[in-house]
């Protein structure tokens, strides 16, 4: 029997696919895309024919391959479906479903075994009850509910539990090609939205090795990569943002840090590796409107300045002995910008960046506002005590210890149970980000008035 990867070799080479430097290979988190030869920066690795894609614009305009029926998604457009129903996102979880029950043509009947069953996917609105109060968010899991009610008013003919979940009702067709779409489709224009075969399988990544672009999405002008050619704009490609060995995995950038853990999760079930720079530390007690803890602002400043030199040094250093790619490094450092910004926010004027935009988080070379009033050396002192104070009351209000989730996402990750690892993964990552508050705030010594 051929490999995984000779098996998708022929599938995309008989439908004219190319995948030039790529190859689809089992990873740690199910499926992933892997160099297959040496790559270098601007090379193509793969590009994928529009009318393989799934292919839906925002105000029911579609394109999907000529040869399938498409009985669900004709459904769901119909005069008599929910109006909320016919958005994007519902009709692309139509297509999806039409794909792998056969109704999609011959390549998406073959292509829909690719995609991953629901007990892989930790999407909030597909976790159980007791699940989502492991989450030890309320108000993530009560969404999680409002949305299992909304699929199955939208999508009342996709209620059938998916075969695989035959113990978690909630978890229907619909639901599951709901959380594959928000998953994995792509933007491919403005309101413009695709499911892009073979690419879809690519992980991601906080520093990516390669981006997609088609006639109307580019790579970043910050690539300094040239726009696709001509003669390639009937193609979605991938384009290698960085040298590549073989065997190494290439990765793309999905939200490109803007969205916060929690957010993360709720979109592609699972939270970036060291979590969000985004993420925030709430309920901390702010200063008076009008005045500002000028001290306190820039001993901030030095200690995430020095702690991010040490943290960026230490991961480095260990990233260089094994070849690493310096990802670990920037994935550090995002919970150190995060408990910056998080204590940033209570000193007044606004500012949440304690690094002062540097990228090495040194001194602030920004001229300070001036409209506010400067505290005096007592009341920073005691605004310092009060953060102090707020931040062990947020620890302690945790109903498990981070050494204890710790414990648990290592010991989900080891049993391969990638579900519960990522639900862990969500509750370290908020537990991470406090202790690292606390720690800053710990540390900072103010200086004499």
């Amino acid at each position: 029997a051929p490999s995984l990867e000779e098996w998708v070799a022929d599938l995309a080479s008989g439908h004219d696919a190319r995948l030039t430097k790529a190859a689809v290979r089992q990873s740690a988190h199910g499926k992933g895309l892997f160099a297959s030869e040496p790559v270098k920066r601007g090379d193509v690795v793969a590009s994928v024919p529009k009318k393989l894609t799934l292919w839906v614009q925002e105000g029911n305009a579609l394109a999907l391959p000529g040869d399938g029926a498409w009985p669900r998604v004709r459904a769901g457009a119909s005069a008599a479906a929910p109006d909320s129903g016919k958005g994007w996102e519902f009709i692309l979880a139509r297509a999806i479903v039409d794909a792998v029950a056969g109704d999609g043509g011959a390549f998406w009947e073959t292509y829909g075994g690719m995609m991953p069953g629901p007990e892989t996917l930790a999407h909030p609105f597909l976790l159980s009850d007791a699940t989502l109060r492991e989450l030890q968010d309320d108000n993530m899991a009560r969404r999680a509910r409002d949305e299992r009610e909304l699929i199955k008013a939208l999508m009342p003919d996709l209620t059938t539990p998916q075969h695989a979940m035959d113990d978690d009702q909630h978890v229907t067709v619909g639901a599951w090609a709901l959380a594959l779409v928000r998953s994995r489709a792509m933007r491919v224009g403005v309101g413009a939205h695709a499911v892009v075969p073979f690419l879809d399988c690519a992980n991601h990544a906080s520093v990516p090795s390669v981006d997609y672009r088609c006639d109307s999405v580019e790579t970043p002008a910050s690539s300094g990569l040239p726009p696709q050619a001509s003669d390639a704009m009937a193609d979605v490609e991938l384009v290698a943002l960085t040298d590549a060995n073989v065997g190494d995995e290439l990765r793309l950038a999905y939200t490109k840090g803007r969205l916060t853990s929690a957010e993360h999760f709720e979109q592609y079930g699972f939270v970036p590796r060291g979590g969000s720079p985004a993420d925030r530390v709430r309920g901390l007690p702010r200063v008076p409107e009008g005045r500002r803890a000028a001290r306190l602002g820039r001993a901030l400043r030095r200690a995430i300045g020095a702690t991010l030199r040490a943290v960026w040094n230490e991961v480095e250093a260990a990233e260089s002995e094994r070849s690493g790619s310096g990802g670990d490094a920037l994935d550090a450092r995002a919970v150190v910008v995060a408990a910056g910004a998080s204590i940033a926010a209570t000193l007044g004027d606004g500012d949440e960046r304690p690094d002062g935009g540097s990228e090495e988080g040194g001194e602030d070379t920004t001229s300070e506002d001036t409209t506010s009033e400067d505290m005096t050396s007592e009341e920073e002192s005691a605004h310092l005590e009060a953060l102090r104070r707020a931040i062990a009351d947020v620890e302690a209000s945790f109903a498990t210890t981070l050494e204890a989730d710790e414990a648990a996402f290592g010991g989900a990750c080891d049993g391969g149970d990638e579900r519960v690892a990522n639900v862990m993964h969500l509750r370290v990552c908020r537990k991470r980000l406090a202790r690292r508050v606390r720690e800053v705030l710990d540390g900072i010594e103010l200086e004499e008035s």
